[in-house]
């Protein structure tokens, strides 16, 4: 089999089809390397602790939105809604408190130093720290105080961490973005007389407005560092929240990966894909 590194991006609830993903790329690529942004860096370091893919689908099914989001683990600091104690905890149980410097596949998570204002590369300790630090979505969860560093979410400069590939190792780079499609327009501002209003909660604003920020983010990176194999796993069925569709996620993310390697097969495939994520870039079309 041929040595393949992952690079797993952000996405909220959208990330667990990371899990599908992984499960069908181990059965055509030695798995031997992982950089993982925000949910793909937990899913990431699941699997490099040796946790298969059907078994991190299980443990993620077990997870509960108030396990998560509970009202006993409020910020009391303010500089977020929760204090992330409860999913660290749960990182701890996944990972069995283990060490990066003792993966079973070597493993980076990507997380953003608010004290240094730059990116961090978290490939040594706590499995469980390195999760949370790299998830750690500005706004709702309090910042992760590691030491000299203060870290929110990677997905605030690399959604989708493809800078870092070469940091571990692997034969050939294989890009999972997650994040739900560019608009490939822009349109003029139409008045209307429409009163029935969508209402947002604060946490959709906040998520809506920087998924679509990252993925325009992940298809610069895409463009920028060409990877030999590029999985859109995106499922447009579904939303950031739905946390509790765990196995929707993995059933749509296994297929699109399947689909991907199969085109991937095809010549000159992977360099049409990058095309298309460049005329994108370049050319917003303006409609009237």
């Amino acid at each position: 089999m041929k040595k393949a590194r992952l690079i797993l991006g952000g996405g909220s609830a959208y990330g667990l089809a990371h899990i599908g993903v992984c499960e069908a790329i181990s059965r055509e690529y030695e798995i031997s390397g992982i950089v993982g942004t925000s949910m793909g860096a937990i899913i990431g370091a699941c699997l490099a602790c040796g946790i298969s893919p059907e078994e991190i689908l299980e443990l993620a099914a077990d997870v509960s939105t108030l396990e998560l989001f509970n009202p006993l683990t409020l910020d009391f600091s303010r500089s977020g809604i929760f204090d992330g104690k409860a999913i660290t905890k749960l990182f701890s149980e996944w990972t069995d408190e283990r060490e990066i410097e003792n993966a079973d596949i070597p493993f980076i998570a990507v997380a953003f130093d608010l004290k240094r204002q730059y990116t961090v590369l978290i490939d040594k300790g706590l499995f469980s720290e390195a999760m949370r630090a790299s998830s750690s979505l500005p706004f709702v969860f309090a910042p992760q105080d590691m030491g000299d560093y203060l870290f929110v979410d990677g997905g605030v400069s690399h959604p989708l961490p493809l800078a870092f590939a070469e940091k571990v190792p692997g034969e050939i780079t294989i890009a999972v973005n997650v994040l739900p499609p560019v608009a490939p327009r822009a349109e003029f501002y139409r008045p209307s007389s429409k009163t029935d209003k969508e209402k947002l909660n604060r946490y959709e604003v906040l998520l809506q407005s920087l998924m679509h920020n990252q993925g325009f983010m992940a298809f610069q990176s895409i463009v920028r560092y060409k990877p030999d194999i590029i999985i859109e796993a995106h499922y447009p069925k579904l939303g950031f929240t739905d946390i509790r569709k765990a196995e929707e996620f993995y059933d749509f993310g296994r297929k699109a990966a399947k689909e991907a390697l199969k085109k991937d097969k095809e010549p000159g495939f992977a360099s049409r894909l990058r095309e298309h994520y460049e005329k994108i870039l370049n050319r917003i079309v303006t409609k009237r």
